[in-house]
């Protein structure tokens, strides 16, 4: 193999790597986006079903990004750049013009789906957050309220006064 043929080989292999990357950051978004659905529904097995999702689809982007950072380093090892590319973007400016369009193009859109990610999960967070005090402040009500109404024994009569903080014996 003649020195063009490894060269052409790694940064092929280089893209290869980075679209698969990319494909791991679209399903991550669609992971997150199963999980704002479920926080929404208020469906308790989705959430966990999507939060096991996310958690794998993040350690395998984990791995492919090391994957990704070495073969970056013999790309730029091999074009004879180490120390003066440290990026995509630098790569981009030493290359040839096919592998140059097509690294910008998958730039562009790995920063645009990056930017997706971090927008859905920072309204899951949101949800999540407004979820907890929505459930905190109910279930301060449901204490407030508690003296007003009769409290339930585990048989179902009703007691005159609370035995306990709870509407229903041993809860809350």
């Amino acid at each position: 193999m003649t020195e063009i043929q490894g060269r052409e080989r790694l940064i092929s292999k280089f893209i290869v790597t980075l679209s698969e990357e990319m494909q791991m950051y679209n399903e991550l978004l669609l992971a997150l986006r199963e999980k704002q659905s479920s926080i929404i529904e208020g469906k308790v097995q989705g959430l966990k079903d999507a939060l096991i999702k996310e958690q794998t689809i993040i350690r395998q982007t984990r791995e492919k990004g090391e994957e990704r950072d070495e073969s970056f380093t013999a790309v730029v090892e091999i074009i004879g750049q180490d120390g003066r590319v440290k990026n995509i973007s630098q790569l981009i400016n030493v290359v040839e013009a096919t592998y140059a369009d097509r690294l910008s193009d998958i730039q562009r859109s790995l920063h645009k789906i990056a930017n997706q990610v971090a927008i859905v999960n920072e309204e899951n967070r949101y949800l999540l957050e407004y979820s907890i005090k929505f459930v905190r402040e109910a279930a301060r009500e449901l204490i407030k309220s508690s003296d007003q109404f009769p409290v339930y024994s585990a048989e179902g009569t009703g007691q005159q006064s609370a035995p306990s903080s709870g509407i229903i014996e041993g809860t809350i």
